[in-house]
């Protein structure tokens, strides 16, 4: 009932650049549905505006994953991927 109100709240924080504001409600929309594909989508842009490119991958996969066609998601995935590619791999991520 309240998904897409925290949902447009969170996209209203990202284009303040308010991106710590914007990840939190994104994170609490994800505790009332795990389905929401614009959430994962903007979660993931969010953290692609921050740099970080391993999360932004990650749930632009995750967006992804139940729409495959999705032409944002698609485009920015690869350029998310580019970007890593350019920037390299966070130290910080442990691989298992």
């Amino acid at each position: 009932m309240w998904e897409p109100t925290v949902v447009n709240l969170a996209h209203a924080y990202r284009k303040l650049k308010i991106y710590h504001e914007a990840i939190s409600c994104y994170e609490r929309v994800l505790t009332l549905s795990n389905r929401s594909l614009s959430t994962y989508a903007g979660l993931a842009y969010t953290y692609h505006l921050q740099d970080n490119f391993s999360a932004a991958i990650t749930y632009y996969l995750k967006a992804l994953w139940p729409k495959r066609d999705d032409q944002f998601c698609t485009e920015m995935l690869s350029l998310a991927l580019v970007d890593e590619g350019r920037h390299g791999i966070d130290p910080k991520i442990e691989f298992e």
